[in-house]
């Protein structure tokens, strides 16, 4: 059995999915997503809302608004939500730096892998450092 360490503690990995941009390990009754870095977990929360954007825009525009993309068309400051930007580019690079808002849906908080064991770096093909409570 896989294991993960997080609080100080071991635990069991009863699975691993990649049905998403970072992998998932269900663990004790938690989905996580889990990262090599928050950079690259950034990366993946950015490409997300690109493909989202690309492949759904009547679904993208659901959620970030007509509004705010009437205004970003216009090179005028708007966002969904407090940060205001003038463009999709720069709303989407906010992603880079907060993984957490699009991955931790559960607490909105970045957790610390401590360690795992050399089974899941190689299932996963990474040590991962950050962890993301899905649920």
């Amino acid at each position: 059995m896989m294991k993960v360490k997080l609080d100080g503690k071991w635990l069991e990995v009863e699975d691993t999915h990649t049905y998403s941009y970072l992998p998932v390990l269900d663990v004790d009754g938690m989905e996580l997503y889990v990262a090599e870095d928050s950079e690259s977990a950034g990366e993946q929360a950015r490409k997300y809302w690109e493909d989202l954007a690309q492949d759904d825009p009547e679904e993208f525009a659901c959620i970030v608004g007509e509004k705010t993309l009437v205004q970003w068309g216009m090179g005028h400051s708007a966002g969904p939500v407090s940060t205001q930007v003038k463009s999709l580019q720069d709303w989407l690079d906010l992603w880079l730096d907060t993984p957490e808002e699009n991955f931790a849906s559960y607490d909105s908080h970045e957790l610390e892998v401590e360690d795992c064991d050399k089974e899941l770096e190689e299932e996963l093909g990474f040590k991962p450092t950050v962890a993301y409570r899905h649920n």
